[in-house]
């Protein structure tokens, strides 16, 4: 009877196992894979680099050359066709870091050559690189900016890419998150209005800068590298519809500066950095679609949903 039983325990285990291989195995994950998230920088359809004239700028239709190009990118994450986020495993190299939970990239477009050789470099990154889970995936969600924990950190000597001093904003005590900057041809106006003791004063500037990054930052009482920000001023921005192997993201400069006379500075800082009175950054932040003025604190809206400024474009 003994050896009976043993016969049947057996079999039973064989079938056990057998319904298990069927379905996979209760202790089977699934394989990473890796992936390879593409960046460009475009005008409407027309690529645009360096060495690229830009027309039909801003309000004024004006051509312009790009002197800088280069964003940072946060906890990007890809939708599978289950609608669940699934965050992007990092590699690890110098253009991209995680720091526990949170993840960031700088995407560098601007080669040091052209307009870009003044203050540009050489070195370019387009591409977040890293791992998910084998599946299908349909879209793709991020942040541009830089998580508040890794904000306020040294730059010097610090962690790559957080130690790029082109995105150094040392009088907020940050990141500039993102750094474009327009040389319009004709450059740009800038009138000073008269005074009971002085005259108008009209100047020309060659440059109109998009500086986006935290502002109210003040260090907390006792502390020389902690910081809190009343205007986070990150913006998030979502494709629908994304296919990480036949499609990358595009930043479409001229969407971005479609509502903004480029050719004009009626105040403040050259073009918009950020201040929340600048005149010139309300119709850029509306692009980005991250909340704007005093008392808004600067968050996205609605999460980045009705946002054109990225896009995705054919490899």
């Amino acid at each position: 009877m003994s050896s009976f039983f043993s016969v049947i325990s057996f079999a039973s285990s064989l079938v056990a196992a057998a319904v298990l291989t069927a379905c996979g195995g209760s202790s089977s994950t699934p394989a990473d894979k890796a992936v390879s998230i593409t960046f460009a920088a475009v005008n409407g359809t027309t690529p645009v680099t360096c060495a690229t004239t830009l027309t039909g700028m801003g309000t004024t239709g004006v051509s312009a050359a790009v002197q800088d190009l280069r964003f940072y990118i946060t906890n990007v994450v890809l939708i599978n066709d289950k609608g669940v986020a699934v965050p992007v495993k990092l590699d690890a190299n110098k253009w991209q870091l995680t720091q526990g939970s949170e993840m960031v990239s700088l995407i560098d477009l601007e080669n040091a050559t052209g307009a870009c050789a003044t203050g540009g470099t050489a070195d370019m990154n387009a591409v977040i690189t890293g791992t998910v889970p084998d599946g299908t995936y349909v879209g793709l969600k991020a942040s541009v900016g830089v998580p508040e924990t890794m904000n306020h950190t040294a730059v010097a000597g610090g962690t790559p890419p957080l130690d790029s001093a082109a995105m150094n904003w040392s009088w907020q005590s940050g990141r500039k998150f993102t750094k474009i900057e327009l040389n319009p041809v004709g450059g740009i106006t800038k009138t000073v209005a008269a005074t009971a003791t002085t005259a108008a004063v009209v100047s020309n500037i060659p440059t109109f800068n998009l500086h986006v990054g935290s502002t109210g930052c003040t260090a907390k009482v006792g502390t020389t590298d902690i910081y809190t920000c009343t205007n986070l001023n990150l913006s998030d921005f979502s494709l629908s519809a994304f296919n990480v192997d036949t499609q990358k993201v595009a930043l479409d400069i001229g969407q971005l500066f479609k509502t903004s006379n480029v050719t004009i500075e009626n105040g403040g800082a050259a073009g918009c950095m950020s201040g929340t009175t600048d005149p010139e950054c309300p119709a850029l932040f509306s692009e980005l679609q991250i909340s704007f003025g005093s008392g808004s604190n600067g968050q996205p809206i609605n999460g980045g949903t009705a946002q054109k400024v990225f896009k995705a474009i054919a490899k």
